[in-house]
């Protein structure tokens, strides 16, 4: 038996084992590509997004500025409590002003001889429409002569109480009448009846230097 192998099947044969060598060659240096790592979803349970188509006659919802809700009241504010705490001490009042001072002269008569030397006093009846006259006579006789003035009414028992008092001989006030006062407390004139703002400066200015009065009645 011949083992003898022919030309062409060793030719065949080295071809062949020379493509098997390259296969594998080929096969060993082709590089491995990386492993993918998994996609883990952080919400599996989250819906997917709706995805609305922009429409370009609508604006768009991100490009327009949100209007904050306007919210209307209705609940009506409560009244403050005003909480008032009492005190065992008792507040201080003033004292109410004496009608007549310490002198015996009524308060505002007083208190006019700490301001003006001489002060002119009219005394008036206020139902008296004549009495009203008189006195706005008096009462520009003083401010002619630098006087002081006050009025006191013979309605008023305290302060006409006072001046009859303080009135040298006694007797009634008159009505209407005029009494002039020289600093501190002396009656220098008095006019009985409706006297003129003339009469009344001139018995002002004379006042300074005028004796006293004694008697019911004088000029």
């Amino acid at each position: 038996m011949d083992l003898t192998i022919s030309r062409p099947v060793r030719i065949f044969a080295l071809v062949a084992i020379i493509a098997a060598v390259g296969g594998l060659a080929m096969i060993a240096l082709r590089p491995k590509a990386p492993a993918t790592p998994p996609v883990v979803s952080s919400n599996a349970s989250a819906p997917p997004t709706k995805i609305v188509p922009h429409h370009p006659s609508t604006p768009s919802t991100a490009s327009s500025k949100a209007k904050p809700p306007v919210i209307t009241s209705t609940a009506r504010p409560k009244a403050a409590v005003t909480t008032q705490k009492t005190t065992t001490v008792a507040r201080k009042r003033t004292p109410a002003k004496a009608a007549v001072a310490p002198n015996g002269l009524p308060t505002a008569l007083a208190s006019a001889l700490h301001s003006h030397r001489i002060v002119v006093v009219s005394l008036f009846d206020p139902d008296s429409q004549t009495d009203a006259i008189a006195f706005a006579e008096a009462k520009a006789g003083a401010s002619e002569a630098g006087a002081g003035f006050v009025g006191i009414s013979l309605l008023d028992s305290v302060a006409a109480g006072a001046l009859t008092t303080q009135l040298p001989g006694g007797g009634l006030l008159p009505s209407p009448g005029i009494l002039v006062y020289r600093r501190p407390d002396t009656l220098v004139y008095r006019l009985d009846g409706f006297a003129d703002r003339d009469t009344v400066a001139q018995a002002a200015a004379e006042s300074a230097a005028a004796a006293p009065v004694t008697g019911t009645a004088g000029e």
